[in-house]
């Protein structure tokens, strides 16, 4: 069995969550950790049983030992890097979001193209159970056709982000919380619903002044190519006992509603609770890895490949010119 070597590159709270689903995978051994800084990379790489560390992530790109690199950067690097690694023959797993703008969101799906090589963004939300499941009822139409969607994102991250710099940064940002957390919800509903055309949206900063200007909240109304209707609402400051990820799915026969976040998942007909499923909510961190060493191994191009995500920054795009405007805004105004 060939045994893939992964290098992560960006080793902060986030890259547990890549961990998990590497060590998941018969045929991957995760070879090396690089930080920001000698000591961090240290101590990362030594928590994890990881054999080699460093500070400069060249150093790994230029090693013909490393097959794939993990890329949890800020997102002003993530096209940078991810560019350079391709550049270099490696694989790539990209957190979302892709980029924060479409020319270096182009830049990484054309540099994918070119090198041949497999390309992931790490949206973890459409390799969820749940998500995943949801699809699979809508395909075989047990809700009839679907005519809206409502998605919630409720969280509290301000004590998450304490410390991390670039987090209050707009230029390494490139958005508040609908471009780092909503496209989460943004790629789930497209995954689900097909295309979106237009968009209109309000977006505040209510209670995290110390990433101010940028948001906190955001709304978004949304139209399917379909002609289904669409709703997002997210918050990063929401105090709830947990964080909510809930969608809702109404269709002309039934409903779906679920929360990735939790055990609830269940079809409505006829006003009744017709069908309920005990789902292990694995969120998609082992589920994405999973299904990117397959596509390593049968030559398949992932689902959430650079092309496919510029669909979702598309819809934040406009739905941040939406907010600036006062009015709805075409998705295709943002073609590239």
């Amino acid at each position: 069995m060939t045994t893939y070597r992964v290098a992560i590159i960006g080793a902060g709270v986030w890259s547990e969550n890549h961990m998990l689903g590497w060590r998941a995978q018969p045929d991957v051994g995760v070879t090396w950790v690089v930080c920001s800084t000698e000591e961090h990379a240290r101590q990362k790489a030594q928590a994890w049983g990881v054999s080699r560390w460093t500070a400069d992530y060249n150093e790994v790109l230029a090693r013909d030992d490393v097959d794939i690199v993990d890329i949890l950067l800020p997102h002003d690097l993530h096209a940078e890097v991810a560019c350079r690694a391709l550049a270099r023959g490696k694989h790539v797993v990209l957190e979302k979001p892709l980029a924060p703008t479409l020319q270096g969101a182009r830049q990484i799906a054309d540099a994918a193209r070119q090198s041949g090589r497999k390309v992931m963004i790490a949206e973890n939300w459409v390799y969820a159970s749940m998500v995943q499941k949801a699809r699979a009822l809508l395909t075989r139409g047990e809700i009839g056709k679907p005519f809206m969607i409502r998605s919630t994102l409720d969280m509290d991250v301000r004590a998450g982000f304490a410390g991390l710099g670039w987090r209050s940064r707009p230029d390494r940002m490139g958005g508040g919380a609908l471009l780092d957390a909503g496209t989460h919800c943004v790629s789930a509903c497209r995954y689900l619903m097909g295309e979106i055309r237009e968009v209109g949206a309000l977006l505040d900063n209510h209670g995290f002044p110390a990433i101010a200007p940028m948001e906190d909240t955001g709304l978004l109304l949304m139209r399917f190519e379909s002609g289904a209707a669409g709703s997002l609402t997210l918050t990063w400051v929401a105090q709830r006992e947990r964080p909510r990820t809930e969608f809702v799915i109404l269709g002309d026969e039934g409903t779906i509603e679920f929360d990735t976040h939790a055990r609830r998942f269940f079809v409505t007909r006829d006003k009744r609770r017709a069908e309920e499923f005990d789902l292990n909510p694995s969120r998609g961190f082992v589920d994405q890895m999973t299904h990117f060493m397959a596509c390593l191994r049968e030559d398949r191009t992932p689902i959430t490949s650079p092309e496919e995500q510029i669909g979702s920054l598309r819809v934040i795009l406009a739905a941040y010119r939406a907010a600036e405007t006062g009015r709805f805004v075409s998705v295709k105004d943002f073609a590239e």
